[in-house]
């Protein structure tokens, strides 16, 4: 059986990471989601030397409703899903919109969908041996009911889900959203998420990459 200390010294295989984030803030404007996505990152770099990461911005891109792989032909859907098939990790990041995931990251979800229709093809989903971690920010609270609604569903898409796969940030009832990052920045518990979660997403992704699952 490995242990973590195993699992280091012998990964040396490069690990690609996919950051989808659903903040509804455009590019160029400060995000708390993508600055604890960032954290996160940091942490998985220093874990492993040979990981590369990519942060979309989701706000940014046409993704219409469907199920589709391909709604037409100004669809941005399938560069992203090609991306996601190319990843080891993708961490689904998520502010909290009235006690729930952002609409941008249920759209993903939605989107998703369209992996089906390469089960039914390979027999197997292409999801399986990705590792999934959720990020979480928001003014006041459903942070636990927003990660189980997500991994609930990840799981079930087969995803592996690491313990402690998660990192998230909610600010006091009744303060002022322009205090959140500030009062982020000062939180040790979410800076010890991070560092758990960063940890626990490489461990998984080495292992799965020495002893991958297989589903007929």
């Amino acid at each position: 059986m490995l242990n973590k200390n195993t699992a280091k010294s012998e990964s040396f295989t490069k690990l690609n990471v996919l950051i989808l984030n659903a903040s509804l803030k455009h590019k160029g404007e400060l995000s708390n989601t993508e600055e604890l996505a960032r954290l996160v990152v940091k942490n998985m770099k220093a874990e492993h030397n040979e990981l590369a990461a990519e942060f979309i911005r989701l706000s940014d891109l046409y993704i219409p409703p469907g199920l589709k792989f391909s709604e037409d032909k100004k669809d941005k859907w399938p560069e992203i899903a090609r991306k996601i098939v190319a990843s080891d990790i993708i961490i689904f990041a998520t502010p909290i919109w009235w006690g729930a995931r952002s609409s941008l990251i249920q759209r993903i979800i939605e989107r998703m969908d369209s992996f089906d229709e390469q089960y039914k093809e390979k027999g197997r989903s292409v999801l399986l041996n990705k590792v999934a971690g959720v990020v979480i920010t928001g003014s006041e609270d459903g942070a636990q009911s927003t990660l189980g609604a997500l991994l609930s569903v990840l799981t079930f898409m087969n995803f592996t889900i690491p313990p402690e796969c998660c990192t998230y940030w909610v600010g006091e009832v009744g303060k002022p959203p322009a205090n959140n990052r500030r009062d982020r920045l000062k939180n040790k518990s979410s800076k010890v998420m991070a560092q758990k979660m960063a940890s626990n997403l490489v461990y998984y992704a080495n292992l799965l990459k020495k002893y991958p699952l297989v589903k007929s």
